[in-house]
């Protein structure tokens, strides 16, 4: 044993002697070790740990005892390793993840949350003194505790670690016709009686039923009978209910004719129709008994029965930033537990009802999803390909071109501001940083220059800022806690973080910090990262939003006030998202949209895919994935992010391109996309399909196809695995390939 037990708080780097007896050239020798984070309560995860035996880092290819890829019962995929850190979980003890199977959080037994067992027979010296780091990183501002127990050395046979890549031949025999369908106009009946919605579509019925919080900590129910119009407590209710093609629009405007400030609480759920198929909250899987999600990029939940699916979802921009999707073993829902209608005030809600008759992919989630995004017009054109460009520099804007043209690159992006001793000089900072303008001026203009289809983008985050004594200078527009200390992104050394309005003193500076970008550096197009909100999404001491609060749980009182950031800032990032537009340069955000309003500007956002599960979402705006799962310096490793981003729906966007160029890249033929519809293992769009599954695809005007089929090493199969046939008055494309290969579809 090398320790039984041990504590930490982070930051801290622990070293143990340990003793390695003999072994022969037969045997394993392995460290096993259990290891979580101090908690409350089960809470997720994050990578904190780095590991290392006598100098050396144990990476994935050293875990033994379980699979590097697992899964949370609320939906999210992980991987234990990232970055050069293992994933621990919070935790309050060393039994919860495995015993609170209702608990969102908690994983499967197979998955060993808290057990690591690694192979390190290649780093130590048999017979001998050798030594174990383990060293606990600083993420959070707030103090985490690393707790470690029954760290010991094992020698044995060798063990070997479980596989989940197990790569499938092609398929034999009929193939799934996929093409992508249009809107269906259903025969949808409504009937709306005080808080409830009864619908009717075929001879299937659903009763939607609201709820509304009431002072004293009790609920007004919703009743089968009596007007659309109600009144719960002080508030009063206005329903409007109108059918929309294929689903039911709801408009809820929620008055306070009192003389002060209410908060109300508001379900909208339906009853579990027996046992689900499957539940779907914010796009996510759910595998536990109760569940909740807070998403505004995808507001929803989403049930799928055995002859009918049926989603609920939050449509105006305050539904969508307050809303949390829901469900238990009984109901399923979405909710707003936030409102805050000042006296005399009003504020109209807005969702909508969608139900799916038929069985299997008629009415599972990605028919729900697609149905969506139709109505909410998001399947507009994906240009690239794209990278975050490590450039050398010192070139000429020939070189600059050749290096793009290469690596068969259009846009690509630069760093963010340095100052000369090397730290960032984020946000306003870049005011300071003239070394750093005049750097990025000199490539971006070359290459701008040199081949006019290139657009080198600046790097944009409205958020952070280390331009000295900016806690000073901008103290109104700081985002703080509850106690009320500012916010510092967690990185080694403090960058500070604000929340810039229209009418506050950093979203006035801020204008500066564009205006170098565009007008000193002279880019063609602006990244702006963390779009809609940086750490916090909702905070106190900032200029009230008008419709958010704190409400008591128990006694459902308003504890105070708070400000979406998303909503607050939302004037001024249409000012600035219009400005750049109005200069004719390209802008693409990191982040979905949070608002409808946002949404409705069309730009071109990714989400990171730290986790793949992120990519969803996705799902109701720009499906596009920016590939960071993991490092990617080989076309193989391009291949894998490909084919298990499509598998969720999304199309690939590079992140680094840091190696040689290839002969061939398979990115040059993957852009531009429209997408018009997404599906579990690709994407089909109006001059492109993308495909990770074998299947019979057509475009839907039937025209013909160039295919390129893309094997694991990420070349371009010779010949084979296609066949085009006809399909009605035009043509199909049978692709039958192994399950690390993918397809791209570009239409003549």
């Amino acid at each position: 044993m090398v320790i039984e037990h041990a504590e930490s708080v982070a930051p801290k780097v622990l070293n143990w002697p340990i003793k390695v007896p003999p072994f022969s050239i037969e045997h394993q020798v392995r460290l096993v070790m259990e290891a979580r984070i101090g908690w409350k309560n089960l809470a997720g995860s994050n990578p904190w740990l780095r590991i290392a035996v006598n100098g050396n880092q144990l990476g994935k290819q050293d875990l033994l005892n379980k699979a590097e890829a697992f899964t949370l019962r609320r939906g999210v995929d992980l991987t234990w390793y990232k970055g050069g850190r293992w994933r621990i979980l919070y935790s309050p003890d060393f039994e919860s993840a495995l015993k609170q199977t209702a608990d969102g959080n908690s994983v499967e037994p197979k998955d060993e949350p808290y057990r690591f067992v690694f192979d390190i027979t290649r780093h130590v010296t048999p017979g001998g003194e050798n030594g174990l780091r383990i060293e606990h990183l600083k993420l959070l501002q707030e103090p985490s505790t690393l707790v470690l127990r029954n760290v010991k050395i094992e020698v044995g046979h060798a063990i070997e670690a479980p596989s989940d890549t197990a790569v499938q031949p092609a398929p034999a025999g009929p193939l799934p016709r996929i093409v992508a369908g249009g809107a269906h106009k259903l025969d949808l009946q409504v009937a709306p009686r005080d808080g409830t919605i009864t619908v009717r579509v075929g001879d299937q019925e659903l009763t939607v039923r609201t709820r509304l919080s009431l002072p004293g900590g009790a609920w007004r129910e919703a009743k089968a009978s009596g007007d659309t119009d109600f009144t719960a407590g002080p508030c009063r209710v206005s329903r409007k209910v109108s059918v929309r093609g294929d689903h039911i629009h709801v408009a809820d405007t929620f008055a306070n004719p009192s003389d002060k400030l209410i908060g109300v609480m508001i379900e909208h759920h339906a009853d579990l129709i027996g046992k689900p198929v499957a539940l779907y909250l914010a796009g996510r899987k759910s595998f536990a008994d109760t569940a909740v999600a807070d998403e505004a990029a995808h507001p929803t939940a989403f049930a799928q029965f055995a002859n009918l699916g049926v989603g609920l979802v939050a449509e105006d921009d305050i539904l969508r930033v307050h809303v949390r999707s829901f469900h238990n073993p009984k109901t399923f829902g979405i909710s707003d537990n936030r409102l805050g209608i000042p006296a005399g005030g009003e504020t109209t809600l807005e969702w909508s009802i969608y139900l799916l008759p038929g069985t299997g992919e008629q009415a599972d989630y990605w028919a729900f999803a697609n149905a969506v995004r139709r109505n909410w017009d998001v399947n507009f054109t994906i240009p690239g390909p794209f990278s975050f460009a490590h450039i050398p520099r010192g070139l000429t804007g020939e070189q600059y071109a050749k290096w793009m043209h290469d690596r068969s690159l259009a846009y690509a992006c630069g760093g963010i501001a340095k100052y000369t001793d090397g730290k960032y000089a984020h946000g306003t900072g870049i005011l300071s940083a003239p070394e750093f303008v005049a750097q990025e001026r000199d490539w971006t203009r070359k290459m701008a220059a040199a081949d006019s289809d290139l657009v080198p983008l600046a790097y944009f985050h409205a958020h952070c800022s280390t331009e000295p004594n900016g806690r000073t200078k901008y103290a109104d527009s700081r985002l703080l806690d509850h106690q009320g200390e500012q916010i510092d992104y967690p990185y080694r050394y403090a960058l500070p973080l604000y929340v810039p309005t229209v009418e506050n003193s950093y979203g006035k500076a801020l204008w500066g910090y564009v205006n170098t970008l565009i007008d000193d550096i002279g880019v063609r197009g602006i990244y702006w990262d963390e779009m809609s909100y940086s750490v916090k999404r909702f905070a106190p001491g900032l200029q009230w939003d008008g419709c958010t609060v704190s409400i008591d749980p128990t006694t459902h009182q308003v504890a105070g006030k708070l400000t979406s950031v998303p909503l607050i800032m939302q004037p001024l990032q249409l000012q600035i998202i219009d400005y750049v537009r109005g200069k004719g340069l390209f802008l693409m955000g990191n982040s979905q949209s949070h608002t409808r309003t946002v949404m409705r500007k069309k730009v071109i956002r990714f989400v990171e895919t730290n986790t793949y599960s992120a990519a969803v979402n996705a799902h109701l705006g720009c499906p596009l994935a920016l590939a960071n799962h993991h490092v990617a310096n080989t076309q193989a490793d391009r291949a894998v992010l490909v084919r298990e981003l499509l598998k969720r729906g999304a199309v690939y966007y590079g992140h680094y391109y840091d190696d040689e160029p290839v002969p061939w890249n398979f990115t040059n033929v993957m852009y531009p996309i429209t997408p018009q519809q997404i599906g579990p293992g690709y994407v089909l769009g109006k001059e492109r399909i993308h495909t990770a599954v074998s299947g019979r695809f057509a475009f839907a005007d039937g025209k013909p196809a160039e295919v390129y089929v893309i094997d694991a090493e990420g070349k371009r199969v010779a010949k084979g695995m296609h066949r085009e046939v006809r399909d009605g008055d035009g043509v199909a494309y049978e692709l039958r390939f192994p399950s690390d290969h993918f397809a791209i579809l570009v239409k003549r």
